[in-house]
């Protein structure tokens, strides 16, 4: 909202200005002029795949669709972002596009953790343990577009334990 009343201040005081020239400024013109794009810079995209370990050796682990994973980052002293939340596809695989305003945090495989915040019931696993907690892992930087992973989360079964 703030960058929008600016952009309009910019627009309104050069309006006069520009005008003595008899050139009119097109919207692109001005929202280049202004600082503001209309593509992205750059992207951050987190990936991973929820899975409920069964503990056997025979039985494979099973992704666990339709729940819910969520990542926070550390943004300064004390200070932590919103939990950007995302949902598992029918393989259990992730994707979390991260906001703009996230982009230019340092260090972000140590302040950055992703961890399931809802689990279908369907699916009897244990998303509240400690170890839920997963940090991230820079795979692929190329042109401001980076690509970070959390790899398998994998919840333990409750069927499972002794």
């Amino acid at each position: 909202m703030r960058s929008l009343r600016c952009f309009l201040l910019f627009l309104f005081l050069f309006q006069g200005a520009f005008a003595a020239t008899g050139k009119i400024w097109s919207r692109t013109e001005m929202v280049e002029m202004a600082g503001y794009g209309e593509q992205k810079l750059s992207s951050v995209i987190i990936t991973g795949s929820l899975l409920c370990d069964t503990s056997s050796p025979h039985l494979p682990s099973i992704a666990i669709p339709g729940a819910t994973v969520a990542i926070k980052c550390h943004t300064g002293y004390k200070r932590r972002s919103k939990w950007i939340k995302a949902v598992t596809d029918d393989l259990g695989e992730f994707e979390i596009d991260l906001p703009s305003q996230l982009h230019a945090i340092p260090d972000m495989e140590n302040t950055c953790v992703v961890k399931p915040v809802h689990v279908p019931k369907l699916y009897r696993c244990n998303h509240r343990s400690t170890n839920a907690h997963k940090r991230i892992k820079l795979v692929s930087s190329n042109n401001g577009f980076r690509v970070y992973t959390s790899g398998k989360i994998k919840l333990q079964d409750h069927s499972s334990r002794s």
